[in-house]
């Protein structure tokens, strides 16, 4: 039977509203930082798995309004004058949810092994056998659950059949698995870097900044708890229509929020070069200034060396601990300005006296 499309509950328009302005941030994200990627340093595999997390939870926005559109929101009533429509459209609600899942699984598997990347671009050297064995971890999560999840049922059209026909796992119990360690090894790509951050050479501003951004991933583990529990709601042979809406937003709202999480502290080139142009615009105000008390060609020689040592720096670093920027606290420079720093002379002269 085709489908009959089905208006949408005013919770599903909502959320399917929101999902699609996460995913607009997640896009405007992805782009900066592929263009701070090809003006600095290269394109990295972290920067290809971002991309392809991008376009495959673009893939879930369409999968969300299809089930929206197609009854899910709606309780499975038989007293409802829907029914008849809700039932004709539940072997594509359950085509849909079957290929959902493994696009979410997917999508995760790609965030979690750019975010890995990532680090081993970064922090290589002091994390080089922990970066290897979490990525291990998840290329074998995301191909085990994938595995499981096919071949849930015998024969394998059973998933998305209303006949009842053949043999299946406990469906909801595998979920609760992928979701639980889905969550657990969120935590530990969180935690991983902690300690080799805080011991760069940066502002501690800085430091608790790049933290946070890694710390946005937090926002993923509430979501995919708050999802554990909503697994006890869903309830898939009575009325899955009725209770399956808050999984499927809250599915994408954990791939978009992530997906944000793991590109933002790539943007760190375009906040050093906006703070390099404010110290430029403030240099050349304090100069300004200077002018009506000093000589005019000091005041030149000032400005000039001030803009040649910021223009020439140019460059489009890593987060690693060469990029030390740090004025301030135990780690403040010992000297400042443009042209700054401690000389040693080695003009020598030799005489008999």
């Amino acid at each position: 039977m085709a489908r009959e499309e089905i208006p949408m509950v005013g919770s599903a328009r909502d959320s399917l509203i929101g999902i699609c302005f996460l995913w607009t941030i997640f896009g405007v994200v992805v782009f900066f930082r592929l263009l701070g990627r090809i003006r600095g340093v290269g394109i990295g595999a972290d920067d290809v798995l971002s991309l392809a997390a991008f376009l495959l939870s673009g893939c879930t926005i369409g999968l969300n309004a299809a089930v929206f559109t197609s009854g899910v929101g709606h309780n499975f009533d038989m007293e409802s004058p829907l029914f008849p429509k809700l039932a004709g459209n539940m072997e594509f609600i359950l085509k849909i949810t079957f290929i959902f899942t493994l696009i979410y699984l997917w999508t995760l598997a790609c965030l979690k092994l750019s975010q890995l990347c990532f680090y081993n671009r970064a922090f290589g050297v002091q994390l080089k056998v922990w970066i290897y064995g979490f990525g291990a971890i998840v290329a074998a999560w995301g191909i085990i659950f994938t595995f499981i999840f096919i071949f849930l049922c015998d024969p394998v059209a059973q998933q998305w059949t209303i006949d009842r026909i053949g043999h299946c796992m406990d469906q909801i119990l595998v979920l609760k698995c992928i979701i639980m360690t889905n969550v657990v090894t969120d935590l530990m790509i969180i935690i991983l870097p902690i300690r080799t951050v805080w011991n760069l050479q940066m502002r501690k501003t800085e430091k608790f900044a790049v933290l946070s951004c890694f710390a946005i991933g937090l926002a993923c583990v509430i979501i995919g708890i708050v999802r554990f529990w909503q697994i006890f709601v869903i309830d898939l042979i009575g009325n899955l229509t009725g209770t399956s809406l808050m999984t499927f937003m809250l599915c994408s709202i954990e791939l978009m929020l992530a997906g944000i999480c793991i590109n933002i502290p790539m943007l760190r080139p375009f906040y050093l070069r906006w703070r390099q142009r404010s110290k430029i615009s403030e240099s050349g105000s304090r100069n300004e200034r200077t002018t009506d008390a000093i000589s005019g060609s000091k005041s030149k020689y000032f400005a000039s060396a001030t803009g040649k040592s910021h223009m020439d720096n140019n460059t489009w670093i890593e987060l690693d601990a060469g990029s030390n920027d740090d004025d301030g606290g135990s780690e403040r420079k010992l000297t400042c300005g443009p042209n700054a720093g401690i000389y040693v002379s080695t003009n020598f002269s030799v005489d008999h006296s």
